[in-house]
């Protein structure tokens, strides 16, 4: 990352930060067998329902008008996802992408695993005002997952650049503070309570977790560009995409029932990932104790549903995920088009001197 950002800036280091450039055909989505209407139009709470998805964005509306609601979602998506199915011959008659989706249609309860005992204490004691930072520092230690994350957040960009490599859990705690320790817990919870699906979707999976690992930090460092709290957009990103493990799980529990290995044509499951991997986040985000504003953040990061108006946390995992796509595909990072692509109203001139800044302090 830091290597892109070098390259990215050092070779126009005079230019003025871009404002709304026009637009370039940047991350256009992969073809499919099937074309997956990508179907977020869902009106939010109290406002007017749109004429088509290329409508002229509504009015600003107050806050609880533009409540989300996950669960509608979830089932306008899953809506779509159905008729994907019967439209695509491949996977019509693969009996696995039907038990695949059937399984996803179950409901929230029945689709999102609970967080275990062990880790909602883990989770109460980073909330736990009445203990001290080195009685928090030795309960955490017993983890070598936890371990392992909270020492990883602390020497990433988000809070090591230009500093000591930090070795201990009391360090780790207090450079990145207790919101950031609560979100690496969660995020190890996480971790371990989905299972893997086994096979080539391994390697999908766990594409996803290095993804997110890596926009984590990133979101931290542009979110006053956003207006955004960093240590909240820091622990959404940690997260954004977990709606695609979700479904990856189901894959395992799928494997599991039927003793053998699933095999779903990879443009339906591509294409199940993109429609269900946000609402399924938010659901879990809002199961797992995460609140309303993460869980509206997670199901609309890819700024489609309309009528949602300003969400500084989204647009902020909104740029730093396209960043992160950016580098990993060698992609030039067009900032101009992502604001016009994401609606963003933040500044752009700050995000591109945080990102500049970036790049100098590695």
């Amino acid at each position: 990352m830091f290597a892109f950002l070098q390259r990215l800036f050092r070779s126009r280091p005079q230019q003025p930060p871009p404002q709304l450039l026009q637009p370039t055909p940047r991350f256009i989505p992969e073809r499919r067998p099937v074309e997956w209407t990508e179907r977020p139009q869902v009106p939010p709470r109290g406002a007017a329902a749109s004429t088509g998805a290329l409508a002229s964005p509504p009015q600003p509306q107050s806050p609880s008008q533009l409540s989300y609601d996950a669960t509608e979602h979830w089932r306008v998506q899953l809506q779509t996802a159905r008729e994907a199915l019967a439209a695509d011959p491949l996977a019509a008659d693969s009996p696995d992408a039907g038990a695949l989706l059937k399984s996803l249609s179950e409901g929230p309860d029945s689709v999102i695993r609970q967080l275990p005992a062990a880790a909602r204490d883990a989770l109460s004691l980073c909330d736990d005002a009445s203990i001290s930072r080195s009685q928090l520092a030795s309960r955490l230690s017993r983890d070598p997952a936890l371990v392992q994350g909270l020492l990883r957040a602390a020497n990433s960009a988000a809070f090591g650049v230009g500093r000591d490599k930090v070795l201990s859990i009391a360090t780790a705690l207090d450079r990145i503070g207790l919101a950031g320790a609560r979100a690496v817990v969660l995020s190890s919870c996480v971790d371990g309570l989905l299972s893997h699906p086994g096979g080539a979707f391994n390697a999908m999976a766990s594409e996803v977790w290095a993804h997110m690992v890596r926009t984590g930090p990133l979101a931290r460092i542009i979110a006053p560009a956003f207006a955004a709290d960093p240590d909240e957009a820091f622990a959404i990103a940690l997260l954004h995409d977990v709606g695609k493990l979700v479904i990856f799980d189901r894959l395992s529990v799928l494997r599991a029932t039927r003793r053998r290995a699933v095999t779903v044509p990879d443009g339906y499951l591509h294409g199940l990932l993109q429609l269900l991997h946000e609402p399924l986040g938010a659901i879990a985000a809002l199961q797992w104790g995460m609140g309303d504003r993460a869980a509206a953040a997670i199901g609309t990061h890819h700024r489609t549903v309309v009528g949602r108006g300003r969400d500084t946390l989204a647009e902020t995992v909104f740029f730093a995920e396209r960043t992160d796509h950016a580098e990993r595909r060698g992609d030039p990072l067009d900032v101009g088009a992502l604001w016009e692509t994401g609606r963003l109203t933040g500044s752009p001139a700050r995000v591109v001197s945080a990102l500049q800044n970036l790049a100098t302090a590695a």
